[in-house]
């Protein structure tokens, strides 16, 4: 109003002093940061930040990596434990040593991936003897899904299997068998890796293999019985035998491998092995 003085705020005479000190470019920074600090700042949060992912993108990959062995890993260990306890509890004498390893050829190759075990579950039928059908327990890739490990068992046939060494004759009672639908099946694993080769056509082949040992073997017992070996001279485990009995050994090896996922594009699978053995008296 006129004839009225406006209020002005004084500054105080030390802030003045500090204002008037200060240069034009040290003024202006205090008011904000300068384009190049941002660009600085900027470039530190996309280094953190890129870390960060590829911290956390090694930590799935590790994550996932770890639950495919452990899953493959619980797939062997059931296999191997369900094999072996089998071989172990076989009914074993001089006419079938326990379990039988029957193999397919196809062209060149050989195809050991079928095994058979003289494992009733009750009392044999014929203990002295040769099993029956029923009281066998197989196991091989399934016919259509070679990924597939099966354990299979023929409950209703009470026939008595062939010879051990009839190898023509159990090759074709087990692939009826494998095909047919009277059979209790149960899959052990569907991580069976497979495989071709040229000479297999289309056909795919499970990655499993057996082999079995026998001490002393089935043809060296067949030549002591047709009189042309010495019971000395047979391959007895340790030298464990005596004048009218002598141990005998039934060793099985298992090799197979599983299939645990993909990396790069490509199937990974991994090697597992396991053996086991028998023990039974051998009569003169």
């Amino acid at each position: 109003m006129p004839g009225q003085m406006a209020l002005v705020p004084k500054r105080s005479a030390g802030h003045r002093r500090i204002h008037e000190t200060l240069s034009p470019g040290q003024r202006s920074s205090c008011a904000g940061l300068t384009l190049l600090e941002v660009l600085i700042a900027l470039s530190v949060m996309v280094l953190v930040i890129g870390a960060l992912m590829g911290l956390s993108r090694a930590v799935a990959i590790g994550s996932a990596y770890t639950d495919a062995v452990s899953l493959t890993t619980q797939h062997a260990r059931v296999v191997l434990d369900r094999i072996c306890r089998s071989v172990r509890e076989a009914t074993a004498n001089a006419q079938f040593p326990g379990f039988l390893v029957v193999a397919d050829q196809i062209g060149p190759w050989r195809f050991p991936d079928t095994l058979v075990v003289w494992r009733p579950e009750a009392a044999a039928a014929d203990p002295e003897g040769i099993p029956r059908f029923s009281e066998l327990v197989i196991y091989c890739p399934h016919p259509r899904e070679p990924s597939w490990l099966m354990e299979i068992r023929i409950p209703d046939d009470t026939r008595p299997v062939p010879p051990v060494t009839d190898l023509a004759a159990w090759q074709a009672e087990l692939a009826a068998i494998k095909t047919s639908a009277t059979t209790t099946a149960v899959r052990l694993t569907d991580r069976l890796r497979t495989c071709t080769g040229s000479d297999l056509g289309d056909q795919q082949r499970g990655a499993l293999r057996f082999e079995a040992r026998y001490r002393p073997s089935v043809e060296e017992y067949a030549a002591y019985k047709a009189g042309t070996t010495a019971w000395t001279n047979l391959t007895w485990p340790q030298s464990i035998y005596g004048p009218n009995s002598g141990l005998r050994q039934a060793w099985l090896r298992i090799e197979f491998q599983l299939a645990g996922g993909e990396e790069n594009g490509q199937q990974v699978s991994y090697p597992f092995f396991g053996s086991a053995a028998l023990y039974y008296p051998l009569a003169k």
